[in-house]
């Protein structure tokens, strides 16, 4: 028995799900899903530029994630670290203690690092991957030896009902406190309500593109210039040249009878 289950007594909140939690048939099988899977101890990795990619197409999710997660570290008096993960559990990020970092260096786990059952066995993440639920695993409960001492909870997030991505939390201590089932609960509840804000903007913003008659290439073009990009960037961005970005925002202006981008931005904010 690990150090942290013989510290273990705490009251874990019902809409929580731990091992005990599921039939011993599952368990098996997801033990059997990595046994069948491995080749080596290293964990799997995407290559470089499709990180590149997710990470892009993530952006406002790491935003969002980074501020209420640094908005609570200093509340943590002891080691921690947030994983965020995307549908597939790819670690998009992660927050906290450089030890602990460290700590998984031995399997390469970072960035761009698989914590699916394939990859990473049992553990909070592929857990919470393969049921849509919140889930708390502790010490000897992971597969793989490097987190024998971590106790992890993981949470989906959620948008209008929808998962679209993983928060874990975890620590290397032999003690937790109930208390955290709420922080994180709460951390995860901030950063999904302030997704849902940023869609119903999205959703505002690309109505009235619609009123304005905007062609698929102007959307593309307004709504990157709405966020005050620039022309180079744009152009960039979408594959096309500095002039063709600076034809297409006098096109938009034409639209919205506006001159600058001033006046531009205020048809929309």
């Amino acid at each position: 028995m690990s150090i942290i289950e013989k510290n273990l007594t705490i009251a874990i909140p019902q809409n929580w799900n731990c091992m005990s939690d599921f039939p011993p048939q599952q368990s098996m099988k997801w033990r059997k899903v990595y046994q069948e899977n491995v080749n080596t101890e290293a964990i799997h990795q995407i290559p470089k530029i499709e990180l590149k990619e997710r990470l892009q197409q993530n952006k406002k999710l790491l935003e969002i994630f980074r501020v209420n997660t640094r908005r609570v570290q200093e509340q943590l008096f002891y080691s921690h670290l947030f994983f965020l993960t995307d549908l597939e559990g790819i670690i998009l990020d992660l927050i906290g203690e450089e030890t602990l970092h460290n700590g998984l260096k031995p399997l390469e786990v970072g960035l761009g690092s698989s914590m699916a059952l394939d990859s990473g066995g049992i553990n909070a993440i592929s857990i919470a991957l393969e049921t849509g639920q919140n889930v708390f695993l502790k010490g000897d409960e992971h597969q793989l030896l490097i987190f024998k001492d971590w106790l992890c909870l993981c949470c989906p997030i959620k948008v209008q009902g929808d998962i679209i991505a993983y928060m874990n939390f975890s620590r290397s201590t032999p003690f937790i406190y109930d208390s955290i089932f709420a922080l994180v609960s709460s951390i995860v509840s901030s950063i999904e309500l302030e997704l849902e804000k940023e869609l119903s903007n999205n959703q505002r913003v690309q109505a009235l593109f619609n009123t304005y008659c905007f062609t698929n290439r102007e959307c593309e073009v307004a709504a990157l210039w709405l966020q005050n990009k620039g022309a180079l960037f744009i152009s960039e961005q979408l594959g096309i040249t500095e002039g063709t970005v600076r034809n297409f925002v006098k096109k938009i202006y034409t639209k919205c009878t506006v001159n600058d981008r001033g006046s531009f931005m205020k048809k929309f904010y």
